[in-house]
């Protein structure tokens, strides 16, 4: 199999200059670079820089691909804009997830390097997604914090022994973004869905309206000072980093070590297994059941499916006429006269001669058939 890797930036806060696009093409010369993107793909060779080192100076948001399983995503938020504190305790270490704070910023850096890698290549547009992870975190929402804390537990960063860190409501109800996150990064789905039962659900029961009427007259003028003097800046989301920072809904008194989750995610990987078991038996006996209907009412006109049968090969329908074949051996032998089909297909076939094409699509049929049993 060749070597695929391929490298995305994007910046998000402000457009690349004349002078950074053509710092970025010394690097380059196949990318293609625009004032908010750089893309390249290698089947040879690599970028020739540090991908961290470009987030540092020129983008908000990287995704990094290669055919052989490493995923790698980078996202940078001003520091201002978002709750350092908060952020740290979800990234405690190890080489999984890591949180650096550089030049005013904060920079995220997630890898993945699964042990059975899909080896499928992401859609262009894969970025695009998790890029608006910025935007929930610098809106305080902790999700994509603590899933990022799953991937290093994923990666065993961890030991044992260690205590996730707060557990913020809505793990049960990902946003979009957060679940392109999981699927990009390979988190496991069922330690997901054991770390989800401790997560208290989200309400939108008006909470956010009343803390915002209930602050002093002195914060409000305050609020209302940052929106002049800052006209750019995402005020509703700032008002919904302040308020979820002030009513943070985490059950730090029942935090779990990593072998608790683990040994949870064993019993949750059972009770999944079981009940994929359960569905795929009520699956294949619906499909029974209308298999058997099927033949039952082919059974009132069998002379008829016959003359049908003949028909399609004459007119090189060959898919429908193997299908039709197929259920006429089956109907026979459910009656006990396999003889009667096995007589009457020869004689088709000396009719049929000249049609070699569809005896040669029935034999490999039955050659697949045969070796599926």
């Amino acid at each position: 199999m060749s070597e695929y890797q391929c490298y995305e930036f994007l910046a998000l806060e402000r457009q690349l200059t004349d002078k950074q696009m053509a710092e970025l093409r010394a690097i380059s010369t196949r990318a293609e670079i625009s004032p908010t993107r750089f893309w390249n793909e290698y089947q040879w060779g690599d970028l020739k820089a540090k991908p961290a080192k470009l987030m540092e100076r020129y983008f908000d948001a990287h995704l990094y691909f290669a055919n052989w399983g490493s995923h790698r995503l980078m996202l940078r938020m001003p520091s201002a804009r978002v709750n350092v504190k908060a952020l740290k305790p979800y990234f405690a270490g190890g080489h999984a997830a890591r949180l650096k704070q550089v030049r005013g910023h904060v920079l995220l850096d997630l890898v993945s390097n699964p042990e059975e890698p899909d080896y499928d290549e992401p859609s262009r547009g894969a970025l695009a997604k998790l890029s608006a992870l910025r935007a929930e975190l610098m809106k305080g929402d902790l999700r994509p914090a603590y899933l990022a804390w799953l991937l290093a537990a994923c990666a065993d960063d961890f030991d044992e022994d260690a205590k996730e860190p707060p557990v913020p409501a809505g793990l049960g109800k990902l946003t979009a973004a957060q679940k392109a996150m999981v699927e990009f990064l390979n988190i496991d789905l069922d330690l997901l869905a054991v770390a989800a039962s401790g997560s208290a659900a989200v309400t939108d029961d008006g909470a956010l309206q009343r803390w915002v009427a209930a602050l002093s007259g002195k914060e409000k003028d305050a609020w209302l000072r940052r929106a002049v003097e800052q006209p750019d800046l995402a005020l509703g989301g700032e008002l919904l980093r302040a308020f979820r920072a002030a009513s943070r809904d985490e059950r730090s008194g029942t935090r779990r070590t990593v072998g608790e989750l683990w040994a949870l995610v064993e019993t949750q990987r059972a009770k999944r297994k079981e009940a994929e078991a359960a569905r795929e038996k009520r699956a294949k006996v619906a499909a029974d059941a209308a298999r058997q209907r099927h033949l039952t009412q082919l059974a009132r006109d069998v002379e008829g499916a016959w003359s049908k049968l003949e028909k399609l090969v004459e007119e090189r329908d060959y898919d429908a006429a193997v299908n039709l074949a197929v259920d006429l051996r089956e109907l026979a032998t459910r009656s006990a006269n396999a003889a009667d089909f096995t007589q009457r297909f020869k004689m088709l076939r000396k009719r049929q001669l000249r049609r070699r094409a569809f005896f040669q699509q029935w034999s490999a049929v039955n050659a697949r058939a045969s070796s599926t049993q």
